[in-house]
């Protein structure tokens, strides 16, 4: 009798190994559209014993998991967020700084001295004048506009890094938290949620995580500065610095320790929204100011010199710019002039009615290289200017479609090890679905014959 309650065992053993394959191959199914669920298995293995076969065991379940691949995941994850955020706000930017149906920069500077060319041709013809002063406000509007697309692409910028900065804060305090529960359940669950965090953490900030011996995950920036270290998680905070022009600055925050990172986070979008606010639009915003700057100035210089249809000399066409910085914002036409075409200074001082010697030198200035440091007319520079953040805007689209390749690359690799393929755990279901009925057919014949030697003692 003892050698039939110890088949019973086995057959009882090999059933529940069975059983335990089939609940694994069925969370594997049911998880087949889950983000970030890594494929479970069971390792089902003979156990011997003298002198026979001694059963079946299962180990596991075990996650398909490689360091290395979610290593690199991490990294493609962040380097396709960084690209992808860039590109964004680059053609963004693009379609304000080059409004469909309005006229850009390039257009409102060609169409100013076009209708000074125009009053030239009739000093006193007071349409004419009034046009004039229409296309010099034109300029004005025009630089207006543009500033403005770029100081409102960088607060969008700052808003998104706002949003982006609690977003990651609740990140790592999942890692956190998953490193508390694995440590003590060992889950598989866990381990793909902290991997999810990690990896979404990764596409927002560019951070590294390394998992160490002791089984703890540790997410750091560029720079060493910690973000989770095992169950302890520091938040990001997002506060206005006037040394960045009441932009946002972005500190990493553990308790009373605060460092800044605003310079460090070059990967994730929130390096994409740093490299778009502080880099690219910084960039075209002072080129832009500049432009404004050279064209007051160099159109003052000249309409000063000359004289109104009221013989008064030495005034400026456009309010004067007290620096490059902010001028394209500031820029405007004197309100005196605006009033009053016949303050436009077309004439020679001196020179008698119907002179055009200021409205000529004015117009000139079309062909002057007065911009880009004395090496480019006003009209080659706002075409370089805009040419220029339109190509890197390109780039920008260019670069993304670049990562997103990788990053297929990289989500193919993961499919092929840790991906749920229906078709094979169907197939392994049904084999210890038999398997787990054989062990039912050969736990009841035990039984039966147990049940015939106890009837026959």
């Amino acid at each position: 009798m003892s050698g039939l309650l110890g088949m019973l065992d086995l057959g009882a053993g090999a059933y529940l190994a069975y059983s335990a394959g089939v609940a694994t191959t069925g969370r594997n199914l049911a998880n087949v559209g889950t983000e970030g669920y890594s494929r479970e298995s069971i390792d089902l293995r003979a156990q011997i014993g003298a002198p026979r076969v001694g059963g079946v065991e299962a180990l596991g379940p075990v996650r398909a998991h490689s360091s290395l691949l979610a290593t690199r995941e991490r990294g493609s994850h962040a380097a396709h967020g960084q690209a992808d955020a860039l590109a964004a706000g680059m053609l963004d930017a693009e379609a304000q700084l080059a409004p469909q149906g309005a006229p850009d920069v390039v257009d409102s500077i060609a169409a100013l001295f076009a209708g000074l060319a125009a009053a030239s041709a009739a000093p006193l013809d007071p349409s004419l004048r009034a046009a004039a002063i229409d296309g010099a406000d034109r300029v004005a509007t025009g630089f207006q506009r543009a500033a403005r697309a770029i100081s409102d692409a960088q607060r969008g910028a700052d808003l998104r890094l706002r949003e982006m900065a609690a977003e990651a804060s609740a990140l790592a305090a999942e890692v956190a938290a998953a490193n508390e529960g694995y440590a003590v359940s060992g889950d598989p669950v866990l381990a793909d949620r902290r991997d999810l965090a990690a990896r979404r953490l990764a596409e927002l900030t560019g951070a590294e995580a390394r998992l160490d011996p002791d089984g703890m995950m540790r997410v750091t920036i560029d720079g060493g500065v910690s973000v989770v270290d095992g169950v302890r998680a520091s938040r990001f905070e997002a506060t206005p610095d006037a040394a960045l022009g009441d932009h946002l600055r972005l500190d990493v925050v553990d308790g009373g320790h605060r460092d800044d990172v605003t310079a460090r986070l070059r990967g994730g979008r929130m390096g994409g929204e740093l490299a778009l606010r502080d880099g690219a639009l910084a960039t075209t915003a002072a080129e832009i100011d500049q432009l404004a700057y050279d064209l007051a100035t160099s159109v003052n210089a000249v309409h000063a010199a000359h004289a109104g249809l009221d013989g008064g000399t030495g005034r400026d066409l456009f309010v004067a710019p007290a620096g490059a910085t902010g001028a394209a914002a500031a820029m405007a036409v004197d309100p005196a002039i605006a009033a009053d075409p016949r303050l436009l200074a077309g004439a020679a001082v001196g020179a008698p009615a119907g002179d055009n010697h200021g409205l000529l030198a004015l117009a000139a200035l079309a062909d002057a290289n007065v911009a880009g440091g004395g090496a480019r007319t006003l009209a080659q520079e706002s075409i370089r200017t805009l040419a220029a953040f339109g190509a890197q805007a390109q780039r920008a689209v260019a670069g993304r479609e670049l990562e997103e390749a990788r990053l297929d690359v990289v989500a193919a690799a993961r499919d092929e090890l840790a991906g749920v393929s229906i078709e094979e755990e169907m197939a392994r279901l049904t084999e210890l679905q038999r398997a787990a009925e054989a062990s039912t057919r050969f736990i009841a014949t035990v039984d039966q014959m147990l049940t015939d030697l106890l009837e026959r003692i």
